[in-house]
């Protein structure tokens, strides 16, 4: 990733986005954060390389990855790719994404993507406590569509709209959502924001609860030479509280990569300074890269886990 350029362009556009994703954060942190969301896993993060980082991704996003973290940023992806993401979660639990993003001209890029996450099966008992055949299965899923555009020279513009299901045997609960995002890059910095998640209610049965709706406002800059970056951003979930998250990257000849991140839980003092440690490295070739990431204590299940992710490059 280089974010290295020369350009002279007017601020303002910039200006204005911050202070609607300002407002609108600040809308966010207002809210009371009694209650509960549903489809939590939209949360979770997908792709080796930003997890590396410890999810400080919104103004570093690039490439397929973008569809997830920051729709603005597919307009670096040069022709096509293809991201193919696996991990193992805690006991039986993985999540498995695929994204595939176009370049179409030199101002649109797009990107398709699903997010599956199985939780296993669950055994089956009788109204006597009696053992059954047939399992129960749970799963969640969800597909989404993207699109990003050059608006400036230095300003991209992207949304994202995503179809969300879960199911439990033959219960399921669905909703549709969108994310929208923005990424301007200058010399030796970039300055990113997102909001997702934000869309219909998720209804079991009589319960409804809302999707994990967030805000992230992030900045990215090469403090030294361009071998070096560093991210750092806030997050508010409407249901949550503030997290802080910095990641560093270093390259070697923009071949082999080096990462480390760390989130700062800002209301919860009880958490030990191990906890949401990760680090990462990553192979990079001509058409394809291999990432992987280790994170220490995960935030949702307390446990290390490891991922994987490969990109592969297409239509150069």
């Amino acid at each position: 990733m280089s974010i290295f350029f020369n350009r002279k362009q007017s601020s303002l556009p910039l200006i204005c986005l911050l202070a609607i994703f300002i407002l609108m954060s600040g809308n966010l942190s207002a809210q009371s954060q009694a209650g509960r969301t549903s489809a939590d896993f939209l949360s979770i993060g997908v792709g080796a390389k930003s997890a590396g980082m410890g999810g400080a991704y919104t103004a570093m996003s690039e490439g397929a990855d973008a569809a997830y973290w920051n729709p603005a940023g597919l307009m670096s992806v040069e022709a096509g790719e293809v991201l193919l993401g696996h991990f193992d979660w805690y006991q039986d639990v993985s999540l498995e994404h695929g994204t595939i993003a176009k370049r179409l001209n030199s101002t649109t890029a797009i990107a398709g993507s699903i997010t599956y996450l199985n939780y296993g099966t669950i055994k089956r008992y009788g109204i006597n406590g009696e053992p059954l055949a047939n399992d129960i299965s749970v799963y969640d899923w969800s597909g989404a569509v993207s699109a990003a555009f050059q608006a400036t020279d230095n300003l991209s513009l992207g949304f994202t709209v995503k179809y969300v299901n879960q199911s439990i045997d033959d219960l399921s609960a669905s909703a549709f959502a969108a994310d929208i995002g923005f990424k301007y890059i200058a010399t030796k910095f970039a300055i990113a924001g997102y909001m997702g998640n934000f869309g219909s209610k998720m209804k079991f049965d009589t319960v409804e609860e809302s999707l994990p709706a967030t805000a992230r406002l992030g900045l990215s800059f090469y403090p030294f030479t361009e071998a070096f970056a560093t991210s750092i951003e806030a997050e508010k979930k409407l249901e949550g509280n503030i997290i802080v998250r910095h990641g560093v990257e270093y390259n070697f000849n923009q071949q082999y990569y080096l990462r480390s991140g760390y989130n700062y839980f800002v209301d919860e003092a009880d958490r030990s300074f191990s906890s949401n440690l990760s680090f990462g490295a990553g192979i990079e070739f001509n058409s394809a890269a291999l990432d992987y990431a280790f994170t220490t204590s995960d935030s949702y299940s307390n446990e290390s886990l490891h991922r994987f992710s490969l990109i592969l490059k297409f239509g150069k």
